[in-house]
């Protein structure tokens, strides 16, 4: 059995260059469910997957406005994350057509600035890295 990794390991790439000072990385995958009921039965007469959504999050220390201009151009990036690291053989997440669509800001009196940055893509492989 293996054991899980650390998140300190992980690592944010976009668009083949690492995200700097990043702190965190959220990952979502949603499915819709298709159901219908036909009459005479309480039970589904059809239960299957439907659309699907692939969601990325992540924070990271704030160093200047490059991440909310990707926001506020459209432009589609790739997304890649590696929970274990970066080495051939290691785990990687790999999303594709991804818009950054939310940016925020947030500062401390006693901290260090952050941003957080979110958006969907319209694939996600999951892979090797070589």
């Amino acid at each position: 059995m293996s054991a899980p990794p650390l998140g300190r390991e992980a690592v944010l790439m976009l668009d083949s260059t690492e995200v700097g000072y990043a702190e965190n990385v959220k990952e979502n995958i949603d499915a819709s469910i298709i159901k219908k009921y036909k009459l005479g039965s309480d039970k589904p007469a059809v239960l299957k997957s439907g659309n699907k959504t692939f969601q990325i999050e992540f924070g990271k220390m704030f160093i200047d406005k490059t991440y909310a201009e990707k926001v506020l151009n459209g432009t589609a990036v790739t997304v890649e994350v590696r929970p274990n690291g970066t080495g051939t053989g290691k785990e990687k997440h790999t999303y594709t057509g991804v818009i950054l669509s939310k940016w925020g800001f947030e500062a401390t009196q006693d901290g260090v600035s952050g941003e957080n940055v979110s958006g969907e893509g319209s694939d996600l492989a999951f892979g090797t890295q070589t």
